[in-house]
Order: structure tokens, then C-alpha cells, then sequence
């Protein structure tokens, strides 16, 4: 429960929470919030030739940064700003924030948070241009890809994740290696009321988030840097090149597990193998035949006592399927080719095609168990006619009905074989193929992101676009729509997501390292000149082919020069797609956010929106039992100087209350290295136990 503000006012009385000093509460005390101000003391990050920051030595973090106090004055002639050769130079007892700059900074007010409570800090959106430590806001609709102990992988709406405080597994990149793996959600988080912009990749990809959302971007060293959505456009962001596979392969599906609790399905064990009795609650009573077949309604059994050989009919039928059906490539198939041309009513199933050999094929997958099919030919299509109450119930289970239908959330369990077959079937279903490029032509928006994702688990390219239709097709419940999707799959490269931002700096490093001249390093590479290295490493143009980035990674690793960083941007996990729009919506409603923080580890992202897109969740944290002032990770993301005055209202502190007290709160018995801080703190991760360390905790 986050707490309003007659709560913060309440626990400020009774001394159980405390923000010192507090000079203004009727200006600080929002509705669901605290307006925390700035402090004088900042930490500027030197410029530094060296090749990376080695968390292990505490004195080369240290001397990577230094301090400047600017006294909380509107007197110009005594505000003072030190030292004196920083490059950030006051105004009227101002720090000037330059684009691209990053400082740390503290907050004025020194807090203590009971072992109750946990706290947020969040940037105020009034300056959003600060990114001061700015969180991923999400709808309660927007849907998120993540993995459930219940379910596997499967979509998900944010609102429903964090409300109902599930357990799960975020698809996320490690921002070090850009490898693409599962990693647990360590907190459920609830946002203030925002208004929802909508952010669309030229891909097609889409997603639904507040206008200080951030995105990810690489910076010229190759190194992940976030950026707010609004200043997103035009700029290549990350998005998934591959997605995990399952957690536990679903190698056949169980019927028992799938119609659990319907009234109108029916379990009996079959040929007198094992046994099934009918509850004492049981709310219907089975069919007389089914009775004296050893028979009850899955409305009344637990199904982790029903026999592994028992069978499953509709209560008014004697026609039965085993318990378990093999998920296999023509299960696959036929799904697919159902997702795109077929149609089901209560009591059966219809596919129409203008090919009979696809129809074939689905004719010999249900003739496997002697299912009562009809065939027609009806002027231009063919028509297959599946006469089972079971099966249309089956297959509206899976993937629904009319023009809602869609790739079963279970299909993400399967393995490649089936869903290669999968995505065959949609595209035989309603697709056209020409060489390497398929395309799939929809009414379903959410079909075509979900074909984006499918796409993306199998290692192919894909993009959609969308145009109003002219022609109506009737096709059992397939009715016309306006705008028609069309998604296109390429087993090979294509033109988007071929490219990524220049990382010039880590480029020009590579080559000094190697100890090549310009002309050197043209040479080694087969260009004519070493204008085309000048041309890269003075970001003549923002974006870089992959293809041309192969070629200098493969220069200078001939040349002896680790190009680890190189490796991991071309072969990871991960792509590089435009932004081609970020626009308002008439949405005004509360937002949810993921932390993804395993272990303290600064992972802090996770996949969502149609098609799929790397989404940041940055939101600062004040573990109960914190102590002291809060560090601020201050940015300037925009493109002019921003001028911060020390006594200003930066960010805001949102109080979360917890289920029941911490057992073991921040502080010494953790050997917490934050405690007590005054003043901004640089990173202490040299610290921490995989370093060598003994510190437990942030």
C-alpha cells in the first residue's frame, strides 16, 4: 500500500518516520509524495583516459571523481563554487549541468525509514530533463513478457503483475555482456496517476509508457546509457535480437490441467485402468454412459488424482481424446494454420482455404483420432468442417475465437521444431512467401506483435506495418477490419535493425591501443583511405552498419586488440531499432513499474509492448531500516545547459508499506555501506562479496 498523505503526515507526528529537515511541509507533502530538495555537495566524474574502472580498487573509484559545494545562497557576490577549475561553473549559486553530463548529488534533507516501510525516489516530472533517477511507467493494460512458476513464459498485463504481487522472471538484458536471460522481479511497484505517450520503433514495434520512460541507447564508448521517450526519436534503441527458451519444455499438453473446473467436460479412466470418482461437492452430475464408464465431471475431481490414462469427452458425447496430446510439428502446424484460416463455433471447428493440400494436412491430423470431419468445396475455398464439441472447446481454450484469436501464451514453452511449424501455419494460412521474405497478413494487432515476438524466439528479423483494407473476405468468423496488419519475417538480414549508434570513442581507443595510424588501420581493413576512419571516429554520421562494425572488429582482433565490447554489440543478445515517433495519447491513469534488481545487481530492465522492447526500470530504492541523506544520479539528456540551485525541489520520495516488518533491516548488523552517508556517495561496490569484499548488502 503506498501511503497518501494524511499517512506521511501521521507518521512524521508519531516520530516513525522522519525527513529532516522539513521547512515546508505544505509545499513538500504531495498527495502520495514527499518533494525532496537539493543539497550543496556534488561529485563530478573526471575525464579519464584509462580503459575501464576497476570496482576492485577502491582508489582508482575514488580518484575517478570530485567534489564541488555550492553554497545554498541567492547572493551572487557570496556564493562560491569549489574547486575552482570545474567545469561546471556557477550562476547566482548555481551548478551548471551541461548536456551529456553526469554528477552525483545529494539530497538536503537527511531520512530514517522504519523497518515497515520502503521508499522510492523518483525524479519530479517537472524536471524531467534532470532523468534524476527517472522510473519505467507502464498502463495497467500494457502487456509485459515474463515467466511464472504457474504458467512458464506468456504475456501479461503490468497492472495485473503488480497488483496481484505474482512471482516471476523478467526477460531481460545483462547490460555488461548484452546476453538476453530470465531474471527475477524483486519488487512490484505502484506509480502515481501519469498521462501515457505511445512510442513507436520503425519496426512497428509499439509500447505504452509515461513521457520520462526510458528507453536504451548505447553511448560512444559502447556502453548502455538510458533516454527519456520523449527525446527518443530519431535515436536507435535496444530491442530483443533472440528471446530464452523454456524454462521446462511443454511436450504435451494435459486436457485435465486445460478444462479444470468446466462443468460440461468429462474424465473417466479408460479400458478399467486406475479409476475416477465424482466429489461429494461436485456441482453436475456426468452422463448415465459416463457413469458406468468409472466417470466425473472435471468440475469435481482434483486433477492431480486423476490417472495418467484416463480420457476427456464432452458430457454429452461418446467421443474421447487421451488425457494427454503430443505437442508436436503438426500440432504446431495446425494451430498456426487455425490461428490464421480457421473459425470455431460451440459445437465445430472450420477451416477454409483456396489450397486443398493444406486442408489435407489438417484432415490427416484429425483423422488420428477419429474425429467425424466433412469435406467441401465451395465455389473459390475449400472447406473442412471438424463436427466436436470437444475439440472447438479445445482449440477456443488455446487460441479463441474470431478475430481475437491469437498465439496460445503456452506456445512460448514449446520448442523451436513446433513453433518453426507454428509460424508455417499462419503463414499457409494467411501469408505470402516470396524467397526469404514471408509476410503475414492479419486484423489483429495483438497477432501481429505476438508474430513479432515469434519471430524474434526463432532468431529471425521481422517488422509490421498497417493499412486500411479495401477487399472484405468472408471467412467463418473472420470479418473485415480496418487496419489490415501485414508482418514481415526474414530468415536473413534486412535493412532495419542492421544498424546501431557510432560508439566512435570506444573505436578510437581500439585503434590507439593497436598503435595504428588512420591509414594503418584503412589499410587493414581494405579501405582506400583513412578518411573512412576519420569518418567513424568523428561520428560523421550517428549510425554505423553492423556489417561495417564487423569489419573493424575484425581488424583490429588481427590486430591483437581485445574487442570484447565489439563482440558483445554484434553477436549479443540484443538490436538496434529507430524511433520514429513518441505521441500523446488521451490517457490519464495510474502507471506500474518491474524492479529487476537480482542480488542488488543493476540489471533494471524488462521486455513489453507489441512486438517487444527493452523497457528501463531505474527507480531509486530505501531499503526499511535506511538512515541518512540519498544520493541522486543526476543527467542532463537535453540539449542546453541546465542550471540546478541548491535548496530546489528535485525528486520525490513515495512510501510502499510492507506486509510485515523487515526481519533484518538496512543498517550494521548487514554490514550496509550506505548507513548514516552525509553528502553524496560514490560507488563502494569494491565492497561487495564478489569483489572480494564482505559487505551484504547495497
Amino acid at each position: 500500500m503506498i501511503l497518501s498523505d494524511r499517512d506521511i503526515r501521521r507518521r512524521l507526528e508519531e516520530g516513525s518516520l522522519v525527513i529532516d529537515p522539513l521547512d515546508d511541509p505544505e509545499l513538500q507533502i504531495q498527495p502520495a509524495s514527499v518533494d525532496l530538495r537539493l543539497g550543496e555537495e556534488f561529485l563530478e566524474f573526471k575525464k579519464s583516459n584509462i580503459p575501464y574502472i576497476n570496482p576492485e580498487s577502491p582508489n582508482q573509484v575514488d580518484d575517478y571523481v570530485t567534489q564541488t559545494i555550492v553554497e545554498d545562497t541567492h547572493d551572487v557576490e557570496q556564493a562560491t563554487l569549489k574547486p575552482t577549475d570545474s567545469p561546471n561553473y556557477y550562476e547566482d549559486g548555481k551548478f551548471i549541468l551541461h548536456p551529456g553530463d553526469f554528477v552525483l548529488g545529494t539530497t538536503k534533507e537527511r531520512v530514517e525509514i522504519p523497518p515497515d516501510l520502503i521508499a522510492h525516489v523518483e525524479g519530479r516530472s517537472s524536471l524531467g530533463r534532470l532523468a534524476v533517477v527517472v522510473h519505467a511507467s507502464l498502463p495497467y493494460d500494457e502487456e509485459v513478457f515474463l515467466w511464472t512458476p504457474e504458467e512458464g513464459f506468456g504475456f501479461y498485463p503490468i497492472g495485473h503483475i503488480v497488483e496481484a504481487e505474482r512471482s516471476a522472471r523478467a526477460v531481460a538484458f545483462d547490460p555488461q555482456t548484452l546476453a538476453v536471460r530470465t531474471y527475477p522481479v524483486t519488487d512490484h511497484i505502484t506509480n502515481p496517476t501519469k498521462r501515457i505517450y505511445r512510442v513507436t520503433l520503425e519496426s512497428g514495434r509499439t509500447v505504452h509508457v509515461t513521457a520520462d520512460h526510458n528507453l536504451f541507447t548505447i553511448d560512444e564508448e559502447g556502453g548502455i546509457i538510458r533516454l527519456p521517450s520523449e527525446e527518443a526519436v530519431d535515436t536507435h534503441v535496444l530491442v530483443p535480437a533472440t528471446l530464452p527458451g523454456p524454462r521446462g519444455e511443454e511436450r504435451r499438453l494435459d486436457l485435465v490441467g486445460l478444462f479444470s473446473g468446466d462443468d460440461d467436460i468429462v474424465v473417466y479412466a479408460s479400458d478399467g485402468i486406475g479409476s475416477v470418482s465424482q466429489s461429494e461437492d461436485a456441482t453436475h452430475t456426468p452422463s448415465p454412459r459416463f457413469a458406468k464408464r468409472d466417470a466425473a465431471s472435471l468440475s469435481g475431481i482434483d486433477v492431480g488424482d486423476t490417472p495418467a490414462d484416463s480420457a476427456v469427452a464432452f458430457t454429452q458425447s461418446d467421443a474421447a481424446l487421451p488425457r494427454y496430446l503430443e505437442v508436436d510439428s503438426e500440432f504446431g502446424w495446425v494451430i498456426g494454420f487455425f490461428i490464421a484460416a480457421g473459425s470455431v463455433s460451440e459445437k465445430q471447428m472450420q477451416f477454409s482455404h483456396t489450397d486443398p493440400t493444406y486442408l489435407d494436412r489438417v484432415e490427416r491430423y484429425f483423422e488420428r483420432f477419429d474425429t467425424c470431419l466433412e469435406r467441401v468445396a465451395d465455389g473459390h475455398f475449400d472447406r473442412l468442417t471438424i463436427s466436436s464439441t470437444l475439440w472447438a472447446r479445445l482449440f477456443n481454450r488455446l487460441v479463441g475465437a474470431g478475430a481475437d484469436k491469437n498465439i496460445p501464451w503456452r506456445a512460448w514453452n514449446w520448442n523451436d521444431e513446433v513453433l518453426n511449424e507454428l509460424l508455417a501455419g499462419l503463414l499457409d494460412g494467411d501469408g505470402t512467401r516470396v524467397d526469404t521474405l514471408d509476410t503475414l497478413h492479419t486484423n489483429n494487432p495483438n497477432l501481429a506483435g505476438r508474430t513479432q515476438y515469434l519471430a524474434t524466439r526463432l532468431g529471425y528479423h521481422s517488422s509490421s506495418s498497417s493499412r486500411a483494407r479495401q477487399t472484405n473476405i468472408e471467412m467463418g468468423d473472420l470479418h473485415d477490419s480496418n487496419p489490415q496488419w501485414s508482418v514481415e519475417v526474414k530468415t536473413t538480414a534486412n535493412r532495419r535493425g542492421q544498424s546501431l549508434p557510432v560508439p566512435s570513442e570506444l573505436l578510437r581507443r581500439l585503434r590507439e591501443t593497436a598503435e595504428l595510424t588512420m591509414e594503418d588501420a584503412a589499410s587493414l581493413m581494405g579501405y582506400a583511405s583513412g578518411s573512412s576512419i576519420a569518418h567513424v571516429e568523428n561520428r560523421t554520421y550517428e549510425t554505423i552498419e553492423r556489417e561495417t562494425l564487423r569489419r573493424f572488429r575484425d581488424g583490429y582482433r588481427a590486430a591483437g586488440v581485445d574487442t570484447t565490447r565489439l563482440d558483445q554489440l554484434l553477436d549479443g543478445g540484443v538490436r538496434f531499432e529507430k524511433v520514429v515517433s513518441v505521441e500523446v495519447t488521451d490517457r490519464v491513469e495510474p502507471t506500474y513499474d518491474l524492479e529487476v534488481q537480482p542480488n542488488g545487481r543493476t540489471i533494471e530492465n524488462f521486455i513489453g509492448g507489441r512486438g517487444g522492447i527493452f523497457l528501463s526500470n531505474t527507480a531509486g530504492l530505501c531499503d526499511p531500516g535506511y538512515r541518512g541523506q540519498i544520493t541522486l544520479e543526476l543527467s542532463n539528456l537535453g540539449t542546453a545547459p541546465v542550471a540546478l540551485r541548491p535548496g530546489m525541489r528535485v525528486s520525490q520520495l513515495t512510501f510502499t508499506e510492507l506486509t510485515s516488518p523487515a526481519e533484518r533491516p538496512y543498517g550494521s548488523e548487514r554490514g550496509s555501506k550506505y548507513q548514516d552517508q552525509e553528502g553524496p556517495q560514490a560507488s563502494r561496490i569494491g565492497s561487495d562479496e564478489e569483489f572480494g569484499g564482505e559487505q551484504l548488502d547495497r
